[in-house]
């Protein structure tokens, strides 16, 4: 094999390879053979039939496709390894010179990825001021407070409706935005009233109304799917109280704690409570650091993205907001782009500039691992899939995709091992 480069930019190369007629013969015999193994004439037993007769019963030119797709297939990958040509697209094929007996020439074109000539990422990360984890008394109590809550005994109350009832309550909304169709009609909900968990400007309203009464509300929805739409839109319904009840939450003491299953005291609730509100801070602030160690190697770093890694992202992006439409809306793409007035092009041009954000994140990690030589191992990709696939039952790991599966705890696994290399871990 013999090539040319046509074409080599750090996004895109251009090669032309030739194979000597010697090595197509081969793989036109290979042709032949593959062509016989499926091959039925009558009078011959399948995979059977002399080679003279396949060239008269296929055609010549048949085989020679068939030869050129062997052929291309063997040379482009070995092609890609001789010269370290790092390939993110299939690439685009043209046969230049095809005939029995002769060399064989074909062209390809691939997007490609080049080096990435980075800054001192670890000076970076090290001048990356760290937050002190620190848990407030407030914090443990509101913890405290929400395992009582969660195991009161309501009692339905006469009353009005006051800080820490539980009401219950109908509503129509008057005017709804097309983004929010899916609450249209009267719907039911609940909350406790003192915890901000609904609505903005229902609680205010609600509190002080009894079992049975009627009001009309002004509210404001938080929303993100229609960028020409505020985020808070404001909205009017008509709410009925359907039912108020008295939280009778159980008294704070050790017996009660008991209860929970895994503490004697009071004490230790708390000791608990407060490891776990660290390790989420810990998580909390290591996501920070890392989002704010990218953010700083990203400006000091210039980078040329092939056109389908961006492509790839965006399609990721759309295909995301198609479940979310349809989880959080109940609506399908179509409905949706057609109520926001909107086509797929427009939506995925708006997504162009998070989705370049993302791929430019990638490839620094990507660099990074590259020039350190940073990879999971077979055995800890192993071990994690072991450790993963026991979540699954029986009849579910049926449907798991194993090689999927593998390439994205391997992928998590060198992730964790750059950052780790960058000091945040």
């Amino acid at each position: 094999m013999k090539y040319t480069v046509k074409e080599s930019t750090p996004v895109k190369h251009c090669v032309e390879i030739e194979l000597p007629k010697d090595e197509f013969n081969i793989c036109f015999n290979e042709a032949i053979k593959e062509i016989a193994e499926n091959l039925e004439i009558p009078g011959f037993r399948k995979g059977k039939v002399p080679i003279n007769m396949i060239e008269q019963h296929v055609g010549n030119e048949n085989i020679l496709s068939k030869a050129a797709e062997i052929a291309i297939s063997k040379n482009w990958f070995k092609y890609l390894q001789e010269t370290n040509i790092e390939a993110v697209s299939q690439p685009e094929v043209e046969v230049l010179k095809i005939a029995k007996e002769n060399p064989f020439v074909f062209k390809a074109t691939v997007e490609t990825l080049s080096d990435i000539k980075l800054p001192d990422t670890k000076k970076i990360t090290e001048g990356i001021k760290k937050e002190e984890i620190k848990t407030t008394e407030k914090e443990i109590d509101d913890a405290i407070e929400w395992l009582r809550n969660a195991r009161a005994v309501l009692k339905d109350k006469d009353g009005p409706a006051d800080d820490n009832d539980f009401v219950e309550f109908t509503y129509i909304i008057e005017y709804l935005p097309n983004t929010f169709s899916h609450m249209r009609g009267e719907q039911r909900d609940g909350f406790i009233i003192g915890k901000g968990h609904f609505i903005e400007g229902f609680e205010k309203e609600i509190k002080g109304m009894k079992k049975g009464e009627e009001k009309e509300i002004e509210g404001k929805i938080e929303q993100q799917l229609d960028k020409t739409q505020p985020e808070k839109m404001l909205i009017k319904a008509k709410v009925k109280i359907t039912n108020v009840q008295k939280m009778d939450k159980p008294e704070l003491t050790d017996e009660w704690v008991k209860t929970l299953g895994r503490f004697d005291t009071i004490s230790a609730l708390k000791e608990d409570i407060e490891k776990g509100i660290k390790e989420e801070k810990k998580v909390a602030e290591l996501n920070r650091l890392r989002v704010e160690a990218m953010d700083k190697i990203l400006e000091k770093t210039t980078i040329e993205i092939p056109p389908i890694l961006l492509k790839r992202e965006q399609d990721n992006l759309f295909e995301n907001l198609k479940d979310r439409v349809n989880y959080e809306l109940k609506l399908s793409i179509d409905e949706y782009l057609s109520q926001i007035k909107k086509t797929e092009q427009e939506i995925r041009k708006e997504f162009e500039k998070l989705a370049l954000d993302r791929v430019k994140r990638f490839l620094i990690l990507h660099q990074i691992a590259k020039n350190e030589k940073i990879e999971a191992t077979d055995e800890e990709v192993a071990t994690k899939l072991e450790e993963v696939m026991k979540q699954y039952s029986e009849e579910d790991k049926k449907n798991v995709d194993i090689q999927r599966l593998m390439i994205l705890i391997a992928d998590d696994i060198t992730k964790e091992k750059i950052f780790a290399y960058l000091g945040l871990n």
